[in-house]
Parts: structure tokens; sequence; C-alpha cells
């Protein structure tokens, strides 16, 4: 079976700094991959290069294919077609992520209408409105039509990622990305959150890649992880191997730092 996401001997470095330091991984559809390590220890690039949304001024070096496609040096156009297509993104802010002057049915209508151009459909009218309605009830925001009309500021940080996990899934991607989804969320709408995508991974049986320094959040919704220190993977394997029994200092370091900030608030681990 060919992977969605291969990447091979991947480099990151801007102005002669490394960033990332060949760096390999591998999801196979349906797989589901989290991508721990704390802040810049290079998660967030290595799925902004997996998807060619790096910016310029990094420097990359290596194999990165996506659905079959090289996508280091690939053509914007090549591009285009991937993202929806193969891998779609849910970024860590969707009030930064989301356009704060363009009402969410609008933005979700987008990818659903370029999703119907690829299958050689028309969507607009009617049958578009109820399409942006039927995607936001699938993420289980209440009252849909009104978040059709809402601005993003007009809605909780809540329900904004949830429109922005709609937007990602428009175009029905065989490989989610959620890059630190939970983030800016309280710990109830988290769980939440995190149970939605779990939800709709399995039910659209599509592959996915987790991004996150929270491991309870990781430990909850994939099945292998790899932990980044400084840009290097330090430690892979079966999430339930990895985190009951790490190897690394590092990650020994993570899994104490995780168990005692759950005492802490009054958890069991």
């Amino acid at each position: 079976m060919t992977d969605l996401l291969d990447i091979r001997g991947l480099n990151l470095s801007t102005l002669g700094a490394p960033l990332v330091k060949d760096l390999s991984l591998s999801i196979a559809p349906g797989e589901r991959l989290g991508l721990i390590g704390e802040s810049g220890s290079g998660k967030s690039l290595t799925a902004m290069a997996a998807t060619g949304l790096l910016p310029r001024s990094i420097e990359k070096s290596g194999s990165v294919l996506l659905g079959g496609t090289q996508v280091i040096g690939a053509a914007d156009g090549v591009l285009d077609r991937l993202r929806g297509t193969v891998a779609a993104f849910v970024f860590q802010e969707p009030l930064t992520a989301l356009d704060p002057l363009m009402r969410l049915g609008r933005q979700v209508a987008e990818p659903l209408k370029r999703r119907a151009r690829r299958d050689g459909q028309d969507l607009s009218g009617t049958a578009l409105d109820r399409a942006v309605t039927e995607l936001l009830e699938q993420v289980a925001l209440p009252q849909p039509e009104r978040i059709a009309r809402s601005y993003p500021h007009e809605i909780s940080g809540g329900q904004r990622q949830r429109v922005a996990i709609a937007m990602a899934l428009a175009c029905r991607p065989q490989l989610l990305i959620a890059d630190e989804p939970t983030t800016a969320l309280d710990v109830t709408t988290q769980a939440e959150i995190v149970k939605l995508l779990d939800g709709l991974v399995r039910e659209r049986n599509m592959a996915l890649l987790f991004i996150s320094h929270d491991l309870p959040v990781v430990a909850g919704i994939v099945d292998r992880v790899i932990v980044l220190r400084r840009g290097v993977t330090v430690e892979q394997g079966p999430v339930g191997t990895v985190f009951s029994a790490p190897r690394h200092d590092y990650t020994r370091s993570l899994v104490f730092a995780a168990r005692s900030l759950d005492r802490a608030l009054g958890g069991t681990a």
C-alpha cells in the first residue's frame, strides 16, 4: 500500500541555522500519527513542509512525497491540486486562519465549490447553501444557519475551530493534518474537539497527522508517535509503548511533566 505521506531526510534551515534535521516519517492510508515536542521542536514546520506551505526564507532539502507527488520544488499549480484533495490542514488558531471580513458560510462554501468542480459538478444556489448547512451539522455546530450568517468574531473559539475543521473536510481529503488544534481552547472544549476529530477521522477513514505538546490529548487519538527535540527525532513507536516506557531522557521528561500536571489538577496518573 502506497503511503499518503512519505518524508525522507528532510532538512530545514534559515540563515544557516538548522530547524529540522534529517527527519523521516510516513503515514499510510487510515493511519494516525502523532508528532510531539516542546515549542520550537520543528513540529509545525514539518507539517508545513508536507503541504508546501513553508515560507520562501526557509531552505529545504530531502524528499517529501504527498500522494506520490514530490512537494519540494513543486510548482504552485501542482501543490494546489494536492491541497484539499490529498491533505487538508486544521491550524492552531482559527481566529487568524479564518477571514475576519467574510461570513463563515461563504468561507465554508469555497472549498465545497472547489470539490464540486474537481468532481465535474456544479454546486451553487440553494444546493450550495444546503451543503454548507450539512457540513456544519457534521461538525456538531448548533444552529448551523446562524453560524453560516456569522462572522468569526461573533462565535466562540470552540465553534470557530469546528468551522475550520468543516472547511478542511469540505474537499474530502485522504489525510487530515491537525496542528495544535486544541491549544487555544479550555479543557472542556479541548475534549469535545478531540472527540469530534476522532469520530470524523474514523467515519471518513482518513489518515491523521496530529501535532501537539499535550501528551494526554495525543495518547487519546493516535496509534503511533514521533518525539521531536530541536528538529531531531529522538524516539518513535506505538503511542502506548512510548508513553508507558519511554527510552529517551527527553521523552521521559515530557511524560513526567504530563503526569505531574495531571496529579496537580486532581487526576490519577
